[in-house]
């Protein structure tokens, strides 16, 4: 960025997945937008995650915004310049509440034209020989679901929002109000001036709000993100996406095809907002013991990497977009507990939507 934007219509505070979802958004409809970000463009959580897509929710209120995300993925954006979904499709196995619901969730999917199909564990062995499911487990096999590089789709969107977008490297620091409006978002750069802003900065958008009384509970969760070398022979080319709701973890290919990369939720909260390369050896173990029962490759396999990031997750363990009805002008996207890449753009969608009643 050559200069610093004294204003813009909208200030999008967070340069992540769905800060950049939301800020292309609006451009698409002609207007101008400030993207605020101390790490820039995909710098935190964002520019590490797993990228995965898939449609299949079975509790809660994400399917509708996973269906209609993974379907704006599929066609490479809303413009036909991001990269495209890869893998061989994503497999969720089941945990024991899930069955019932699955049911009805596929049943909408494929009403949505969304490939999505139950399968028995026998059927899992079947496609996928390097993955062991237990006896009478069931998982959502979706073809055209899978993963993709969150660094490229971020700066994918960025091309796409063009000069109407500008960059600010800088920290926010505060909200700008004139009586219940805000007017603004105050940085270590200087002041922004906007009719309307947004808050998707993950814990940091808890301060930020307080700033104009606004109260927005957030805590960090910890997120390994290992890399394993696998032995024997094995290559990823042969497994999808693998979300296990029973064990809480998830594994991908990487790009060599001998590598992967995965990951299980961790019990530790409260960490500190930063991404940092490497994970402890104990994480390591942690997270190639529970994936064990599932890919039995691991057993012999060389970690070669990874970072230790955070997720930003709400007490009730579910994440919001919305227009705050105690300051106008203000509108927070949050809380998504590491699922947020998925929904992305549908989120995104809402968000300009929310934000552009904001101003009208």
């Amino acid at each position: 960025m050559s200069w610093f934007p004294a204003t813009a219509d909208v200030v999008v505070v967070g340069g992540g997945i769905i800060g950049l979802a939301t800020a292309e958004r609006l451009t698409d409809a002609g207007l101008t937008v400030a993207v605020v970000d101390e790490s820039g463009i995909a710098g935190g959580a964002t520019g590490v995650s797993g990228g995965l897509v898939r449609a299949f929710a079975p509790s809660g209120g994400d399917q509708d915004l996973a269906a209609a995300g993974l379907a704006v993925y599929r066609k490479r954006g809303w413009h036909g310049t991001w990269p495209a979904v890869r893998g061989r499709g994503s497999l969720t196995f089941l945990a024991s509440g899930d069955l019932a619901q699955a049911h009805p969730a596929v049943t909408a999917l494929r009403e949505a034209g969304h490939k999505a199909e139950i399968l028995t564990a026998e059927d899992v062995t079947t496609r996928f020989p390097g993955l062991r499911p237990a006896a009478g487990e069931y998982a959502v096999y979706e073809e055209e679901a899978g993963w993709l590089p969150a660094r490229e789709v971020s700066a994918a969107l960025v091309r796409d929002a063009g000069p109407l977008l500008r960059q600010v490297r800088a920290r926010a620091t505060g909200l700008l109000a004139s009586g219940s409006r805000v007017t603004g978002v105050e940085t270590s750069a200087g002041t922004i001036r906007a009719r309307a802003v947004l808050l998707a900065t993950g814990t940091g958008s808890t301060p930020l709000a307080a700033t104009v009384g606004v109260r927005l509970p957030l805590r960090t969760r910890a997120v390994g993100y290992c890399l394993f070398r696998l032995g024997g022979g094995a290559v990823n080319t042969d497994l999808p996406v693998v979300v296990d709701r029973v064990a809480g973890s998830w594994l991908r290919p990487w790009d060599s095809a001998s590598v992967v990369l995965a990951g299980v939720f961790s019990p530790r909260t409260d960490v500190p907002a930063e991404v940092r390369h490497g994970v402890p050896e104990q994480e390591v173990e942690r997270v190639r013991d529970v994936l064990l029962r599932r890919i039995p490759h691991l057993a012999e396999a060389q970690p070669v990497g990874g970072v230790m990031a955070y997720d930003a997750m709400s007490p009730e363990g579910v994440g919001s977009v919305e227009a705050r009805p105690e300051v106008a002008g203000l509108v927070t996207a949050t809380g998504w507990n590491g699922g947020g890449f998925k929904l992305a753009p549908a989120v995104g969608e809402r968000a300009a939507g929310l934000l552009r009643e904001a101003m009208a």
